[in-house]
């Protein structure tokens, strides 16, 4: 049974969540879900996102299970409580919360937060101590009032939109009042402003499978509560694009996309099977993977992706005990052999008889191939990576937009510049400097808002060009391709190291890089002499390589 699937994985988590609560009654931070605060007090701040994992053990207290526990267990309906409240305590004033850092102002934190609390809610079903549900109710309106007039500034983001507009019509649902219900749409529309008619919903200006099935979780939740009919059409258009981008091996998405993430969210498809074709095939193909986790799942994630995770499969589950559950015949992507080209996303996709090739345009023709009749990973090439002398990192993968690109049925030509990049992490000083900036200036809204747009662009879009180029083509074959790449430019006093490197990213996205099983696999059909460091002294006549992948 499909449900069960989803309902084991719940019950296996359901210590964890209770392990990272703090249970005790008379501790100031009762109900606080952040373990890491509260237990090993490794930080100096709780982060508001933790307590979305109410969501999870209230399903688990009003939900008759066999063998449940937990269901209407008296002390866990204690704890919850002791959740909701710590939530409305550490609440600002104006109604947000904060994630990454104090006074961040975040919406993502406020949106998220106050999403699962509401749904929390709901499954308790008027089953929390009035005072405890009177100021949930209060600190709901409060977050609804935030949300009505506070935006995501720092880059556009569709999973943090639809999540505040999901928030907003629980908040509506709950208060009544109408202008939270106005404001939800506002969300919506500007999703769907922004969502491509290749069918991709917008992260960080680009498309990404991984966080296109968890975005896609709260526009189905919110068609469920509104009835929002645009929404069906816009979810379809999404599926049909997420489908090419579902794996022989069952992983999903990788570093081809915009933001490198692998991360597969099911609700969305298994709510929509009733109804969508695509959305039935694409939740009976991952399935697999949900247990495999071929996919990266709820064995794969830290913390800071584990609760929305583990609440979708709680949707996911509910989703299949419906009595519609995957009645639309399932609808794959196009079987036949050829190129799918999505320009707008920089994405590209080559189907033969022995292989499914994934190719990422924006990013210098990063590559993963799957042979197809043994379901596995059969080549990753993340492109070049590299050390200048003065410790500087640069690459041959970057997010860019404008390239010169040239695509034929039987060859693609990517060309681009090499970028210089930083992999930062704090150190002792640089810390206590950026603690020291929000507990002063960082209290005031609008300067906060420039720091995180400021890291922003530190962490993802800062780049600096090196005299440094790439021209890769890949010619595709029935049963084999080639990769030629040229690399040219005048930067080799400057170079250290060059490599080539199968895995690797070059922006700050702390959602990407979690293990899945074909990590283990990468590269294993190219020669080890082409992984060994280039001979820089050659690059400015031009260095020439080529690697050969055959499958059967």
């Amino acid at each position: 049974m499909v449900a069960q699937i989803y309902l084991d994985a719940i019950n296996r988590e359901s210590v964890r969540v209770l392990g990272q609560m703090d249970r005790e009654i008379y501790s100031p931070t009762f109900g606080c879900l952040d373990r890491t605060y509260w237990a090993w007090k490794f930080t100096d701040f709780p982060g508001a996102r933790f307590q979305e994992g109410l969501c999870a053990l209230s399903f688990l207290y009003a939900t008759p299970l066999d063998g449940n526990r937990y269901y209407h267990q008296p002390k866990l309906l204690e704890w919850i409580a002791g959740g909701f409240d710590f939530w409305t305590r550490i609440q600002y004033r104006g109604g947000d919360f904060d994630e990454a850092y104090p006074f961040e102002h975040s919406l993502a934190a406020t949106a998220f937060t106050a999403f699962y609390l509401a749904e929390a809610w709901y499954l308790l079903d008027g089953n929390l101590p009035a005072a405890t549900a009177d100021s949930f109710k209060q600190a709901l309106e409060k977050a609804g009032n935030w949300l009505l007039t506070h935006d995501e500034k720092h880059g556009f983001l569709s999973n943090h939109l639809a999540a505040a507009a999901a928030a907003l019509y629980h908040i509506y649902r709950i208060s009544g009042e109408a202008r939270f219900e106005a404001r939800s749409r506002y969300f919506i529309d500007r999703i769907l402003d922004h969502q491509s008619g290749e069918g991709w919903y917008e992260e960080y200006g680009g498309a990404d499978p991984g966080y296109q099935t968890h975005g896609s979780f709260y526009l189905a939740r919110y068609l469920e509560l509104s009835g929002d009919t645009r929404l069906a059409a816009s979810l379809e258009r999404s599926f049909t694009f997420l489908a090419h981008f579902v794996h022989p091996d069952g992983s999903l998405g990788g570093e081809y996309a915009s933001r490198n993430t692998q991360t597969y969210y099911p609700a969305a498809f298994e709510m929509m099977s009733a109804a969508s074709g695509k959305a039935h095939w694409i939740a009976a193909a991952m399935l697999p993977s949900v247990e495999s986790l071929a996919a990266v799942g709820l064995g794969s994630v830290d913390v800071y992706n584990y609760f929305p995770l583990l609440n979708n499969y709680l949707f996911a589950y509910m989703a299949c005990l419906r009595d519609d559950h995957r009645t639309a015949p399932p609808v794959p992507p196009s079987l036949g052999a050829g190129l799918v080209h999505f320009p707008e996303a920089g994405l590209l996709k080559v189907r033969t008889a022995g292989y499914d090739l994934y190719m990422g345009l924006d990013k210098g023709g990063v590559l993963k191939a799957f042979d197809r009749h043994k379901g596995r990973l059969i080549y990753n090439d993340c492109g070049y990576i590299g050390r200048l002398k003065n410790g500087s990192l640069f690459s041959s993968q970057w997010f860019e937009k404008e390239r010169p690109i040239r695509v034929s049925a039987d060859e693609i030509v990517v060309e681009g510049a090499f970028y210089e990049f930083k992999k930062q992490v704090f150190n002792p000083f640089s810390f206590l400097g950026f603690r020291a900036f929000n507990l002063t200036l960082g209290r005031f809204s609008w300067i906060g808002y420039w720091l995180k747009s400021l890291l922003v662009r530190v962490l993802i879009y800062r780049k600096r060009n090196l005299d440094l180029w790439l021209e890769r083509r890949v010619s595709v074959r029935p049963d084999r391709f080639w990769v030629r790449d040229q690399i040219q430019g005048t930067a080799g006093d400057r170079i250290e190291a060059l490599d080539w490197v199968d895995v690797f990213t070059t922006i700050h996205m702390g959602s990407s890089r979690y293990f899945v099983p074909n990590d283990l696999h990468t590269g294993t059909q190219v020669a080890e002499a082409d992984r060994v460091s280039l001979d820089v002294s050659q690059l400015e006549g031009g260095l020439a390589l080529e690697r050969t992948i055959s499958t059967g």
